[in-house]
């Protein structure tokens, strides 16, 4: 089986969005940890109604990126979550161009950017985000492209994405919404942007 840019996945079930390790955080094994946690009454609550507020959304998360890559060529979109908790729902993104870091909201409803964010220069990340960046932009596929994959395996919908790099490896991770339940999908981009890949999928149980 052959998929676009030729990225291998690994598909789990997760019980909430929170534990996917994306851009920004110390990251977990996807391949050898395992993401089931359990959760207090309130806490699924606040799952529950996240889920609820993403099903109304008209702005999906692939087109969100592409809204987010707007500032500028060559932007690249290296982290996506979706947040319900406020009056409007949205989607908190972080874009890489020009040599920073922009860190911003795209409304989930209408798809405008909600204000100019922030920015952070790349000499004024840490060395393991500045590793992780270089990985990105020197790997098979984008975000977007890492979104799209999970949906079509994942049979569901993507809340967020982000960058998971071990120092050694890069992971594109995606939580998406599937039949009223969560699952996060890590997909391993190839070596090189024009270097095709076979692809192995596999479903934890």
């Amino acid at each position: 089986m052959y998929v676009k840019k030729c990225a291998k996945l690994l598909i789990r079930l997760i019980l909430a969005i929170a534990p996917i390790q994306a851009f920004g955080h110390e990251p977990a094994n996807p391949v050898t940890q395992p993401s089931f946690q359990q959760f207090n009454e309130s806490e699924a609550a606040a799952i529950s109604q996240e889920i609820k507020a993403f099903g109304n959304v008209r702005v999906s998360a692939r087109r969100a990126i592409a809204i987010a890559e707007r500032r500028g060529a060559g932007a690249k979109v290296v982290d996506l979550s979706f947040d319900g908790t406020t009056d409007r729902p949205v989607y908190r993104v972080k874009v890489f161009w020009n040599e920073e870091l922009w860190e911003g909201k795209v409304d989930a409803s209408t798809g405008v950017p909600i204000d100019d964010g922030s920015t952070t220069p790349a000499s004024k990340l840490g060395e393991e985000h500045k590793t992780a960046l270089a990985a990105f932009a020197a790997a098979a596929l984008d975000l977007s492209e890492a979104v799209a994959i999970a949906e079509k395996y994942g049979s569901g919908k993507a809340v967020s994405a982000g960058l998971q790099f071990d120092g050694a490896k890069l992971a594109l991770l995606v939580v998406i919404v599937s039949k009223g339940s969560l699952k996060e999908i890590s997909v391993e981009p190839g070596e090189g942007r024009s270097r095709p890949r076979k692809t192995s999928v596999r479903r934890e149980k």
